[in-house]
């Protein structure tokens, strides 16, 4: 895998590469949660790179990866607490698959950034893209799979889960429950993931 090769539509960390797949397929049921979810992921995203790198390089490399299963481990404890803590809502809409980010592959991925061919700050700008990028691909097909499923987009605060927003675009008796089930979370990731390839591919491969 090349890091070089991180793009927006083509080699996207979730819809090229499937990394941190199980995490999209379960919480892109709405935009509301796909979002939270996506910067929740991109936080943890980064604060893993910075952690691992820096003690990646006082290790000695056959401890490596345990040392970063930990401070994964570790990080996804902390923001389950926060989260359970200042938004209650959001917590129990995910479930399971807040403390399963400990085992989201996007997250191992970044704790292999740095290396000793890039510096610190091209790892970290590196792990920032690829964690907006893969943020960019929730919000899309969250966005498909609640339009398809209930005929419109309800954004709700994520603290409290009062409403701020919504609208309506397709009338009930049109809309597909398929998607709102793992069937219909696959069907999106592939149909989106392949508009991505084809924009990629437009676009010289970025």
């Amino acid at each position: 895998m090349e890091k070089k090769k991180i793009g927006l539509f083509a080699h996207n960390p979730l819809l090229s590469l499937a990394l941190g797949l199980t995490t999209a397929l379960a919480v892109t049921t709405t935009l509301t949660n796909a979002a939270a979810m996506g910067v929740i992921t991109l936080v943890l995203f980064f604060l893993t790179a910075i952690l691992c790198g820096m003690v990646n390089k006082v290790v000695a490399q056959e401890y490596t990866w345990a040392v970063d299963v930990v401070i994964i481990a570790m990080l996804t404890k902390l923001t389950e607490l926060l989260v359970l803590a200042f938004a209650p809502a959001l917590a129990q809409n995910v479930g399971i698959f807040l403390p399963l980010l400990a085992a989201n592959s996007l997250l191992f991925f970044s704790a292999g950034l740095f290396d000793d061919e890039t510096s610190q700050g091209e790892s970290l700008q590196e792990g920032f893209m690829a964690g907006i990028y893969y943020l960019v691909a929730l919000l899309v097909v969250g966005f498909f799979r609640e339009l398809l499923a209930t005929g419109g987009i309800q954004l709700v605060n994520p603290l409290n889960g009062n409403e701020l927003t919504g609208f309506t675009l397709i009338p009930s008796a049109y809309v597909l429950a398929l998607f709102d089930k793992p069937e219909g979370a696959l069907l999106t990731v592939a149909v989106v993931g392949a508009l991505f390839a084809f924009l990629g591919s437009r676009k010289g491969g970025k």
